[in-house]
C-alpha cells in the first residue's frame, strides 16, 4: 500500500529539516574554527576531539536503527525517537552556540558527543519514517524533494544570518551563532510537534519477522546493490569529511573573505530548491541513476577549481559561482540517494521478508559518519602538523599549500571511484518497478489474510 501526502502534511514534515540545517550548519567547520581561533586550541587537540565524538556518534547508529525497528508503540515505530532526539538537540546546540569565556576542548567535545547522539536518535528513525510512508519511487521522489527544499531554505536562513545580526559585522561568529540558538530553541519544538502529529505513522508489513542485529551483516553480504550503496557512502563519506572540516577556513583565513559569508553563500542556497522541481521531473523522465551518476562526475570536475582562485575580494564573485554551481547538483543528489536507498531495502524486504528500514539506514550513517569521523579530523590534525593555524599571520608557504592541496584535489579524487559504483548499480528504474508491484502484491495477500475483527 502507498500513501500520498497532502501538500500540507508534506510540508509540516519537511519543517524540521528546515530548522536542523540551522543547527548543523556550523558543526563541520565553523565551530571547530571558531574555538580554535577564539580560546586557542590548537588544530590537532581540535582534531583528536572531533575524532572522538564522531567515531561515539558512529557506533551508536546501528543500536538506535534496531531499537527503532523493533519500537512498538501507540504513536508508531519513529515518532518517539524522533521527539527525544530533537528535545536533547535543542539542549546540546545552545551550550555550544554559546559558550562560557573560558570554555574548554573539553567543554567542546562533551556536548559535541551529546549533540551527536542527539542527531543519531532523531535522524535514522525520521529517515526510515520516510520509507514507510510510501513505497511509490515517485512518491518517495516527493517527500525528499519537499525535505531537501526545506534544508537549503535553512541553509539560506542560516547564510543570511550574520547580516541579520547588526552586532556581528557581517561574520559568521558567536554573536550569530547566539541568535541561532535561540531561533533553535523555540522553533525546533514547534516544528516537531507538528509533524509527530499531522503526519501519518506510515504503513509497515506486519507479517515480516523482527529484524535481528546478529543478521545484519548477512544481509549486506547477500545484497549487492546494498554494498555498491555502502561503497558509495564511504566515497561521499571521505569527501564530505575534508571539505566540511575546512570549507569555512578557506574562506575566512586562506581568502580573507569571511565578512562576505552571506554574499558568498545565499545565491548558493537559493540555486538548490528552485532547481529541485526540475531535478525531479528530469529524474522520473530520464531515470534517477543516470542522472545522479551525471551529476557525482560533474561534482568531481568541479571540486578543484577554488585553486585558481586567489585571495582578496576579487575572489568573493568566483566563489559565490563556485559554491551555486555544487548547491545546483548538491539538491539532484539529496533527493536522488534517499529515493535509491529505498530501493536498496525494497530489494532485501523481498529477499529476507523482513523491513530493516531502520538497520540499513543506520549501517549507511555509521559508513559515512565512520569515515567523516576519521577524515574530517584527520585533515585537521594534519594541517596543525604542518603548521597551519587559523587566525594566524605567520603561515609558512608550506602549511598554505597544503591547506589548498587538502581543500582543492583531495575531495574530487575520492569522489570519483563513487561514480563507477553508480554507472554499475545492480538496480535500475525497471526493476525497482518490478519489486514495488511485487511488494504491493504481498501486502494485498497479507491484508487479506487478516481475519476480521
Amino acid at each position: 500500500m502507498s500513501t500520498r501526502l497532502s501538500n500540507t502534511q508534506l510540508a509540516v514534515f519537511a519543517l524540521p529539516a528546515l530548522v536542523t540545517t540551522l543547527m548543523q550548519g556550523p558543526m563541520t567547520g565553523i565551530l571547530p574554527t571558531l574555538y580554535s581561533s577564539q580560546f586557542g586550541i590548537d588544530l590537532a587537540v581540535m582534531g583528536s576531539a572531533l575524532l572522538a565524538a564522531r567515531v561515539f556518534d558512529a557506533i551508536t547508529d546501528p543500536m538506535i536503527g534496531l531499537m527503532s525497528d523493533r519500537t512498538n508503540s501507540r504513536f508508531g515505530r519513529r515518532k518517539p525517537w524522533v521527539g527525544a532526539g530533537a528535545a536533547m538537540a535543542v539542549i546540546a546546540i545552545y551550550f555550544l552556540f554559546v559558550p562560557g569565556e573560558h570554555s574548554s576542548i573539553s567543554y567542546f567535545l562533551g556536548f559535541s558527543i551529546l549533540l551527536y547522539f542527539a542527531w543519531t536518535v532523531m535522524e535514522i528513525p525520521l529517515a526510515a519514517w520516510v520509507l514507510e510512508l510510501s513505497r511509490r519511487s515517485k512518491e518517495r521522489t516527493r517527500i525528499n524533494s519537499a525535505r531537501a527544499i526545506a534544508i537549503f531554505l535553512g541553509g539560506v536562513l542560516f547564510a543570511a544570518a550574520p547580516a541579520l545580526v547588526p552586532s556581528s559585522g557581517g561574520q559568521m561568529n558567536f554573536e550569530v551563532l547566539k541568535v541561532l540558538a535561540l531561533v533553535i530553541a523555540l522553533v525546533v519544538p514547534i516544528a516537531t510537534i507538528c509533524a509527530l502529529i499531522f503526519v501519518p505513522q506510515g504503513t509497515v508489513i506486519e507479517h515480516t519477522e523482527t529484524p535481528k542485529l546478529s543478521e545484519l551483516w548477512e544481509s549486506v553480504k547477500n545484497n549487492q546493490p546494498l554494498r555498491y550503496f555502502i561503497g558509495l557512502y564511504l566515497f561521499i563519506g571521505t569527501m564530505g569529511g575534508i571539505t566540511g572540516v575546512i570549507s569555512f577556513m578557506y574562506i575566512d583565513d586562506y581568502l580573507k573573505i569571511g565578512d562576505n559569508y552571506t554574499q558568498i553563500f545565499v545565491p548558493a542556497q537559493l540555486v538548490g530548491p528552485l532547481s529541485i522541481p526540475i531535478w525531479a521531473w528530469v529524474m522520473n523522465k530520464y531515470g534517477k541513476y543516470k542522472v545522479v551518476t551525471l551529476g557525482f562526475l560533474a561534482f568531481a570536475l568541479i571540486l578543484p577549481l577554488p585553486w585558481f582562485v586567489s585571495p582578496g575580494d576579487a575572489s568573493i564573485i568566483p566563489m559565490m559561482i563556485y559554491y551555486s554551481a555544487l548547491g545546483l547538483i548538491m539538491s539532484m543528489m539529496m533527493i536522488a540517494m534517499p529515493t535509491i536507498l529505498g530501493d536498496v531495502i525494497d530489494h532485501d524486504e523481498i529477499q529476507s521478508g523482513k523491513n530493516r528500514a531502520g538497520q540499513y539506514y543506520s549501517i549507511l550513517a555509521l559508513m559515512t559518519k565512520g569515515t567523516a569521523a576519521f577524515v574530517g579530523p584527520l585533515a585537521l590534525a594534519a594541517l596543525g602538523f604542518l603548521g597551519y593555524q587559523p587566525g594566524s599571520e605567520v603561515n609558512s608557504d608550506t602549511a598554505v599549500t597544503s591547506l589548498r592541496v587538502i581543500y582543492a584535489f583531495l575531495p574530487p579524487l575520492v569522489l570519483l571511484p563513487g561514480v563507477y559504483l553508480l554507472w554499475k548499480f545492480p538496480i535500475t528504474d525497471k526493476i525497482q518497478r518490478k519489486n514495488r508491484a511485487l511488494l504491493e502484491e504481498r501486502s494485498d495477500v497479507d491484508a487479506q489474510a487478516v481475519p476480521a475483527e
